[in-house]
């Protein structure tokens, strides 16, 4: 699934599986494609709403309070791709951090977002070697495949933008950001270059 999917339209998915046939069947036949191409892509889209039937009752597009490793460990290892925040409730930096989680986790249904108090996970604390909070944890079928600690990547502010973090994430590879909402590069004279600009002119002789 290449594309990232909203809890908005997972549920509307998962609620009326038949109608998002018909509207899928009503693109293909306006796209003149090859029946076999027309049935793979409906198959497609079958998988998917098993997948996302599968990804709803482990809570994807809630953000989960841990309350044990077990249930760390049993998160971890049973979703392809989570974020975890370790977090303590008197620091103020991670209700900021909280926030934006919260948001990231309605808009990236595919990817599980929780977190989880550092007073019940000592034993993970020493074991990931947690020692400056906020601390989020990126993992990809169990693995950790990167890091957040502080603020320190984020702008080093407290009033940083949830996308700021939402791109971050999206460098870790455990949510895939839309094409257009990504940072348009930009030459070296600080204008935007489009998808039209290449690097070497054919007007050059």
């Amino acid at each position: 699934m290449a594309a990232q999917t909203t809890v908005v339209e997972a549920n509307a998915i998962l609620d009326d599986q038949s109608l998002v046939e018909d509207k899928l069947w009503e693109e293909l036949e306006n796209e003149e494609l090859p029946g076999h191409l027309r049935e793979s892509r409906l198959e497609n889209l079958k998988q998917q709403a098993r997948d996302y039937v599968q990804m709803r009752d482990k809570q994807h597009g809630i953000y989960t309070d841990l309350k044990s490793d077990r249930e760390f460990l049993d998160l971890t290892t049973g979703v392809d791709k989570c974020v975890v925040h370790f977090y303590h409730s008197d620091f103020r930096r991670c209700a900021i951090m909280d926030s934006h989680l919260e948001k990231l986790s309605q808009k990236y249904f595919e990817t599980k977002f929780a977190k989880i108090n550092v007073e019940t996970a000592k034993f993970l604390v020493e074991r990931l070697k947690v020692q400056v909070l906020p601390a989020v944890y990126c993992f990809r079928k169990g693995i950790v495949c990167d890091r957040i600690v502080g603020f320190e990547e984020l702008g080093t502010s407290d009033n940083f933008s949830t996308q700021v973090l939402e791109m971050r994430l999206g460098h870790s590879g455990v949510i895939k950001v839309p094409e257009d909402e990504l940072p348009q590069k930009k030459t070296i004279f600080g204008f935007k270059k489009s998808k039209n600009d290449s690097d070497d002119s054919d007007d050059d002789e």
